[in-house]
């Protein structure tokens, strides 16, 4: 990472932040309501593409202009990190692959998912602090913002956007309901808050408002993997540190385990009332194997519906819709809910290949560069994004992923080599010699 950055906000940084602005505030549902086809059928493909994708490609063509070098100013972009390099290099592999062996039907989600992630990545990697801070003060009130919204719309039951399955407004259950905010799906929103957890304010006070409104959406949300997701991850961090304290012999490690024991016990009840009062009902009447899990296991029958042509070389759009009728039928599966299969059928197994490359590229691009909150936060996104489509279409989520890790990569940590550093401190000869 470059460390001597310069302070002062460039016009690509700018960019980049009225993006981010544009991406929470501007859903697919919200494009929908107002008239533009960018989930319904039909319509110009430029209309395919959300506003702030077009804006992240400004930036980063303001980004490569910067270079001084015109006639190699991808490669002068991108050669600062070989990971990211590779990323960006198969992503585009995949749309020429996709584009000649299954048609148009599957490129939108590159182009509109995946590609802006590459070029978020590309324009931030040698951010200054003062965009890095606005960026991060960004997404601390984006996320703040639709977490009042989806606390107001658990409180009566409505949605603020409508919510549209293709083009038809969809209205569900009250007992079923969940708040959308200014997401494109309450699961989206789930994930996204628990992005934001990562971010909290550095003022003590702020921060335990802000940590308070964001848990009680994600019970709003209810998304029953980002919860545990988020639970987990915090028994991680708070065992690390302690044992981190405990090998240094610090003696402020028992006055922090009590810190926490209190903590753990406010919570509890401070989650105990949130769901007394009705929040959180729908995670709590479905916190079991319900038939909606199965359905997430039965998808992948989906590989058995395809022909070997389609194994290998994917599967046109029209053609893996079609699929979904005899999935239906045999095990209940009206839509693929998981992106590494929804990508596999759509690529093949050749293409699947090069996207795996790429998008592994991506992750060690953001593990290399960032915290121990932002490592446990990657860790936990994937895998919260592996149990949903939250990645197989059109979505904000990975960009929001990745400028969070890039605000959270200004200090770097490892996490296992500092355990057997401070380990081996401990009992270094030099040690020794001391304390004879």
């Amino acid at each position: 990472m470059n460390l001597q950055r310069d302070e002062s906000c460039s016009a690509q940084g700018l960019l980049v932040v009225c993006a981010l602005a544009i991406e929470f505030c501007v859903s697919a549902n919200l494009l929908t309501w107002a008239g533009v086809p960018y989930m319904t059928d039909g319509g110009a493909l430029p209309l395919k593409i959300h506003p702030g994708t077009y804006v992240l490609f400004a930036a980063f063509l303001v980004h490569c202009a910067r270079q001084g070098r015109p006639s190699g100013f991808f490669w002068t972009v991108v050669g600062q990190d070989r990971w990211l390099a590779v990323y960006l290099i198969a992503i585009l592999t995949c749309l020429c692959y996709a584009l000649l062996t299954t048609g148009t039907g599957n490129l939108i989600v590159l182009i509109d998912t995946f590609l802006p992630a590459g070029l978020t990545a590309a324009v931030l990697q040698n951010a200054s602090r003062r965009e890095l801070d606005a960026l991060r003060r960004l997404l601390q009130w984006g996320v703040m913002l639709n977490a009042i919204l989806a606390l107001g719309e658990a409180a009566a039951h409505a949605s603020l956007v409508p919510l549209y399955l293709n083009s038809t407004e969809y209205q569900a259950p009250v007992e079923e309901f969940r708040p959308t905010a200014l997401y494109d799906h309450p699961l989206t929103g789930g994930v996204m808050t628990m992005i934001g957890l990562a971010l909290p304010p550095r003022h003590v006070v702020l921060r335990g408002l802000y940590t308070c409104v964001l848990l009680g959406a994600m019970l709003a949300f209810g998304g029953r993997v980002a919860a545990a997701a988020v639970a987990m991850s915090w028994v991680f961090l708070v065992c690390f540190d302690l044992g981190r304290r405990v090998l240094r012999r610090d003696r402020r490690a028992a006055h922090l385990c009590v810190s926490y024991l209190g903590g753990v016990l406010i919570g509890t009840g401070c989650l105990a009332a949130a769901l007394c009062a009705g929040l959180g009902s729908r995670l709590t009447r479905h916190l079991y194997w319900d038939p909606s899990a199965q359905v997430r296991l039965a998808q992948w029958n989906l590989i058995s519906e395809l022909t070997p042509s389609q194994l290998v070389f994917g599967t046109a759009r029209k053609d893996l819709i079609a699929l979904l009728d005899p999935l239906w039928l045999n095990y209940g599966v009206e839509v693929i809910e998981n992106f590494w299969l929804l990508m596999f059928a759509s690529l093949g197994a050749a293409g699947f290949l090069i996207f795996l490359a790429g998008f592994s590229s991506l992750l060690c691009w953001c593990w290399s560069r960032t915290t121990l909150h932002g490592r446990v936060l990657l860790v936990a996104v994937i895998l919260v994004a592996s149990t949903s489509n939250s990645l197989g279409r059109k979505s904000t989520l990975l960009v929001g992923l990745v400028a969070a890790i890039s605000c959270l990569s200004v200090e770097r940590t490892s996490i296992w080599p500092a355990l057997r550093n401070e380990a081996r401190g401990r009992l270094a000869p030099g040690a020794l010699v001391g304390a004879s």
